[in-house]
């Protein structure tokens, strides 16, 4: 089916960092053997594979695996650490209070301001995309959403973080267990929280794809697949990635956290 999210979590050995990109599932890209769409669909016309090719011939990167969540999956990994630490706009706090966001009306009693969300309540929070309903960041629509999306995962690995290592696998063996598909294998994860336990970081970097001042929203009309993001050189309004790309590569591969990232004439806040 379609990606709603698409996020790349970089564990960055060299400068000791996490890192969180999100790639925004309206860009308009290059899939290999179709026409240009948006980059939601290459998994829906040929999987995986044809997604990490999709990805690959649009920002020059290769992915070392991937991790499928869905939302059972996701409250389960929220309510397994205990839930997250959220702060809620007067906006977001209405609107997931007479809405079915959170899809369990029992839980339907958010506030403004800082709180603890448990995984139902952190779901809806995360798919809030409406026009008018602001982060405490000022983002909104699909940004605010994606936004909203790496906050909570960060938040998760707050929680995660004051726990033992020993609890780390625990619980990635009770949330992996039929709720999460993955073509990573058991020792890889494993290795991989280690790698992250002896890292001691204790923060994480959060870029979005497209980049500020490098995208265009589509004309009427202009792609098939309707209402879309094409990305620019930020200079031109003709479709291209190759800034874009750029961006993610320096932020993934070069980007060492002492001060703000900047990519031309933007500047990460």
């Amino acid at each position: 089916g379609l990606t709603d999210t698409m996020i790349i979590a970089t564990m960055d050995m060299k400068h000791g960092m996490l890192k969180l990109t999100t790639l925004m599932r309206d860009m308009i890209v290059d899939i290999p053997g179709h026409d240009p769409n948006k980059l939601n669909s290459p998994n829906s016309f040929g999987g995986i594979p044809l997604l990490y090719k999709t990805i690959a011939q649009n920002f020059n990167i290769e992915l070392d695996g991937y991790v499928e969540v869905g939302f059972d999956a996701f409250e389960k990994i929220v309510n397994s650490v205990g839930g997250v630490e959220a702060e809620l706009t007067e906006s977001e706090a209405n609107y997931l209070n007479t809405t079915n966001y959170i899809s369990k009306k029992k839980y339907r009693h958010v506030k403004v301001g800082k709180q603890k969300l448990n995984g139902n309540q952190a779901l809806g929070y995360c798919r809030i995309r409406k026009g008018g309903t602001y982060t405490i960041t000022g983002l909104t629509d699909d940004y605010g959403r994606t936004w909203r999306q790496r906050a909570i995962i960060t938040a998760v690995f707050d929680r995660v973080k004051t726990l033992p290592a020993t609890k780390w696998i625990d619980i990635a063996n009770k949330v992996l267990d039929g709720y999460v598909t993955t073509d990573l294998s058991n020792e890889k994860i494993l290795e991989y929280i280690t790698d992250v336990v002896k890292m001691g970081t204790t923060k994480v970097n959060q870029l979005q794809i497209p980049i500020n001042g490098y995208y265009r929203a589509s004309a009427r009309g202009e792609y098939s697949c309707g209402s879309s993001i094409v990305m620019t050189d930020g200079v031109s309004s003709t479709r291209n990635s190759s800034a874009n790309a750029e961006a993610l590569n320096k932020f993934i591969f070069d980007y060492d956290g002492k001060k703000a990232f900047q990519y031309g004439k933007f500047t990460n806040k």
